[in-house]
């Protein structure tokens, strides 16, 4: 069953409730009724079992029987440059259905498209929430304002940050070769994914001497949201989380 999401402050005192649009959703689209139970979640890690107790018009409100709390000590952050169309949504949702903590658009000496207007933000951020909704997640993949590239690899440089960079020149080594063994204890893992053209030979210049790990995803070229996929996959199950 699909979990929905309502605001911390919703949650209160051992009683929830839900308004307009969402209200609407679940009362005459989704047929819940007085007494059926149903699944909510926060966004920062906590989900709830409940008892709807009231429907009105642009209002439900209930119980709450059970709460649990789901949220990882650990962040996984993509980095990724922006594709161009529906292929970002498509990212954005594959992403958060997976358990990535945050995506950063990145912008590179190479990228395309390097702004993200209002409501285009908006929008990517309710693709996150509906992606929680139908995956079970209890927290919100949060979605970012674009950095420059330079400043997005610095903000990442720490003893508890693992980096990653996908590099189609680079042969020698896997995510797996960089990551097994590797044990992330509250820390974080961050996988920077380039433009359409790739990175320039600069910016892998400068990332390495941050001491950025360059990876193989193999021979092919990949698209920004295969690989960014690709990479999501390949860390998290590379590392060991503890």
């Amino acid at each position: 069953m699909p979990h929905f999401y309502v605001l911390p402050q919703n949650t209160v005192n051992g009683s929830f409730f839900m308004e307009d649009e969402l209200a609407h959703y679940v009362a005459a689209v989704r047929r819940f009724k007085v007494g059926d139970e149903i699944n909510l979640f926060d966004g920062l890690g906590k989900s709830f079992k409940c008892e709807i107790t009231s429907i009105d018009k642009n209002r439900i409100s209930g119980k709450i029987l059970s709460s649990s709390y789901q949220k990882s000590s650990f962040e996984i952050n993509l980095y990724t440059a922006i594709p161009k169309g529906e292929r970002f949504e498509w990212l954005i949702e594959k992403c958060a259905e997976l358990g990535i903590s945050k995506i950063i658009p990145i912008n590179t000496a190479r990228s395309v498209l390097t702004e993200i207007s209002e409501n285009k933000l908006e929008r990517f951020k309710r693709i996150s929430i509906s992606a929680s909704s139908q995956c079970g997640r209890a927290d919100i993949m949060e979605i970012c304002r674009p950095l420059n590239f330079q400043d997005a690899c610095k903000k990442t440089v720490s003893d508890k940050t693992i980096n990653i960079l996908p590099w189609e020149s680079e042969n020698n080594l896997s995510i797996l070769q960089v990551l097994n063994g590797e044990t992330l204890k509250g820390g974080n893992a961050a996988a920077f994914i380039g433009p359409e053209g790739g990175f320039e030979n600069s910016e892998i210049d400068f990332a390495k001497r941050l001491g950025f790990h360059t990876v193989s995803l193999g021979k092919n070229i990949l698209r920004v949201e295969t690989a960014a996929v690709a990479t999501a996959v390949l860390v998290m199950s590379s590392l060991r989380i503890s």
